[in-house]
């Protein structure tokens, strides 16, 4: 998904899916070599994010499982990462974690500036129109080759909201409600309706 522009103040940022304090940031594809490397598939698409995680949690994604650990080597390979953990070695080891889940503390994310937000942090925020119109929560994100487009669902349906400087204008000043400006009829249309139908 990587960096969605929304206008020239404002950017989203997409790392991996958010569980609880932390944000699940790759899965283990496979052991690589003899001497414990793991080969990973980041969510983001981006393997040069690894750079900045030190320590990952990898969990078992059927019981649960976690352990903790140390990067000691991190180097990209192509679209995918490959990591030296402390204290796992052997292909043997490595190959045990095939499909765990990488994981790290939200705490370890970079800081970003005020301009730019992680997506998992926009994910179940309530969307108001510029009229005041509750619309509903940020559900998912469309990835379209013109643009993005926020998915928006409540009580009036889905908006389908295009992630451009017209639309989005930002985030209210307590962090909490995104504003949108949809265009005329773009919100009867999103919700089954015609332009002009009374709600």
């Amino acid at each position: 998904m990587g960096v969605s522009t929304i206008s020239s103040f404002l950017k989203i940022i997409d790392v991996g899916v958010a569980h609880g304090g932390q944000i699940a940031v790759g899965k283990v594809a496979k052991a690589h070599g003899i001497k414990g490397e793991l080969k990973v598939y980041p969510f983001s698409g981006r393997p040069d994010d690894f750079r900045g995680y030190r320590l990952l949690t990898l969990v078992e994604p059927v019981q649960g499982l976690a352990r903790a650990y140390e990067v000691e080597q991190c180097r990209p390979l192509g679209n995918l990462v490959l990591l030296q953990l402390a204290g796992l070695s052997g292909r043997s080891a490595a190959e045990g974690l095939r499909g765990w889940e990488v994981r790290i503390d939200r705490e370890f994310l970079p800081v970003l500036g005020a301009a730019t937000f992680y997506w998992h942090d926009l994910v179940g925020l309530p969307v108001l129109s510029d009229t005041g119109q509750e619309l509903g929560l940020v559900t998912s994100i469309l990835v379209t080759p013109a643009h993005d487009i926020l998915v928006i669902t409540g009580a009036g349906g889905e908006y389908l909201i295009p992630v451009v400087a017209e639309c989005v204008v930002g985030l209210a000043p307590d962090g909490k409600v995104l504003l949108v400006t949809p265009p005329p009829g773009l919100l009867e249309m999103n919700a089954g309706g015609m332009p002009g139908d009374a709600s």
